[in-house]
């Protein structure tokens, strides 16, 4: 079975075609599978657009956070709760589609703990770009990470990414970034424990109504960051 978290934070605008969409994918994939909607504490009708999909379709699934805690947060409630072979996440505004799955299966069946996403990649296509400035601060983002989380990886903030069941509880029973910064703190434990990871090239398309806040969020990844190197170097992520 394959489960899918999608986090979500004031998503009512995209959500129930989303989910129509994601759901449909799916099904074209052959196997069982769930979609796990996690509610970050949405102040609009993300819960209720998916409660209400819920009862409709008995795929779905609503875990809901009592308040706003952060993607990081929503994913790691999600994917501890997934119950499916192979656990993926990606945003709710579908900035890479859910039809890149089925790309992404072949690695994980073969074996590859962590598949990541890769916007940097040879062979990747992004559709439509984010300004100038985000697409400079993801790249010195990326640069930081590299350096102080994990090298190797060339995306860290793609919001796709697929897991074996096994590796989901290994690496998200150990997270605990909760905001921005979390895809860091994934590689980092992966790295620290050995977990293989590979990365795909996507299709990705920026989403303009995005929540990100670029200088508040861009202060809150550092420390972040800087909070993960303290990890690593504590060797807490090999606990």
């Amino acid at each position: 079975m394959l489960s899918v978290v999608i986090p979500a934070y004031n998503e009512e605008a995209c959500l129930q075609e989303n989910l129509a969409k994601v759901c449909e994918a799916l099904a074209r994939a052959g196997e069982p599978f769930e979609v796990i909607v996690v509610d970050d504490g949405s102040r609009d009708a993300t819960a209720a657009i998916s409660a209400e999909a819920a009862r409709a379709d008995a795929r779905i699934r609503l875990v809901r956070l009592s308040m706003n805690r952060g993607k990081g947060a929503a994913v790691r409630e999600g994917a501890l709760q997934a119950r499916g072979d192979f656990v993926f996440f990606l945003d709710a505004d579908l900035s890479t589609s859910p039809e890149e799955i089925g790309r992404f299966l072949p690695a994980l069946r073969d074996g590859t703990p962590i598949v990541l996403g890769s916007r940097r990649r040879e062979g990747s296509r992004i559709l439509r770009h984010q300004s100038r400035l985000r697409e400079g601060m993801g790249r010195v983002f990326t640069r930081l990470a590299a350096w102080l989380a994990g090298p190797g990886v060339t995306d860290f903030t793609c919001g796709f990414k697929g897991f074996s069941a096994g590796a989901a509880r290994e690496i998200f029973s150990r997270l605990t970034i909760d905001r921005w910064a979390f895809d860091a703190e994934i590689v980092a434990i992966a790295r620290a424990r050995g977990i293989r990871i590979v990365e795909i090239p996507v299709t990705w398309t920026n989403d303009p109504g995005s929540h990100v806040r670029m200088l508040r969020d861009a202060v809150v990844s550092f420390f972040a960051l800087l909070r993960i190197a303290r990890g690593r170097l504590a060797g807490r992520y090999r606990r």
